[in-house]
């Protein structure tokens, strides 16, 4: 692991270039981050994709991995600047992966086409950036569109209701499948084992949720950070639909 992300799990803080002390007040764990560098080191993965960078902790590790495999890695932030002050960008330049790190300061909506025109293609993405369903929605639309096959996308902070509902969804695709989980195995609560007896209810379709007849666990998402796993190209019919 990097010696700058050692220092920043160790007292959230780093120095910038200008000399300031940086305090880190977000950040993605050492235990997560070593997780997304050994997603990327297995599989060998050499082009990459990041929504969201903020202080950089994530994207730092992420281009370690993927410089070690000679490859590149795209980060895309509207508000690193301006809400960070360039503090991510600064990070990897002292980490000395610069020049494996292309970075787009423009809104997803309008860079992601830009690229799926251009013909990009990834091997990985990951996501970590607003919760709100519908723009995190458009993200994946595009990002699935360059996905390679045999790619993986990975959503951060499942643990949001409108996270949790979409990484659902897409684990329900038939072109794709949950690959692994960060943290795995969490306890089952025993307020959510009584739910699901409701199951057993006649007619239990018509009158309970899709999350309590078809729990997280049962989908295999027991985590908070979540990677799919692209099989084949996107092969549904025009009218497929199921319930998430």
């Amino acid at each position: 692991m990097n010696p700058l992300l050692e220092e920043i799990f160790a007292t959230k803080q780093f120095t910038n270039s200008a000399g300031q002390r940086i305090t880190v007040d977000s950040e993605t764990s050492r235990e997560q981050c070593e997780y997304l560098q050994d997603i990327i080191r297995k599989n060998h993965f050499t082009d990459t994709l990041e929504i969201g960078f903020a202080f950089g902790t994530s994207t730092l590790s992420i281009v370690e991995a993927v410089a070690a495999n000679n490859g590149r890695h795209t980060v895309i932030d509207k508000f690193e600047i301006s809400a960070y002050g360039g503090s991510g960008l600064d990070l990897v330049r002292q980490g000395g992966y610069a020049d494996r790190l292309e970075f787009v300061e423009k809104f997803c909506y309008e860079t992601l086409p830009e690229y799926m025109l251009a013909g990009r293609k990834f091997d990985f993405a990951y996501i970590d950036s607003t919760k709100q369903f519908d723009w995190l929605m458009i993200d994946f639309f595009y990002i699935d569109k360059m996905l390679k096959i045999g790619g993986i996308v990975t959503f951060d902070d499942v643990n949001f209701e409108s996270i949790r509902k979409l990484v659902r969804y897409i684990s329900r695709f038939p072109g794709y499948k949950v690959y692994s989980t960060f943290s795995a195995d969490q306890p089952v609560s025993t307020s959510r084992k009584m739910i699901e007896w409701l199951r057993v209810i006649p007619k239990a379709k018509k009158i309970l949720r899709p999350e309590i007849l078809i729990s997280d666990r049962s989908l295999g998402l027991n985590g908070n950070c979540i990677a799919l796993q692209k099989i084949h190209e996107d092969d549904r019919k025009w009218d497929w639909h199921i319930d998430f």
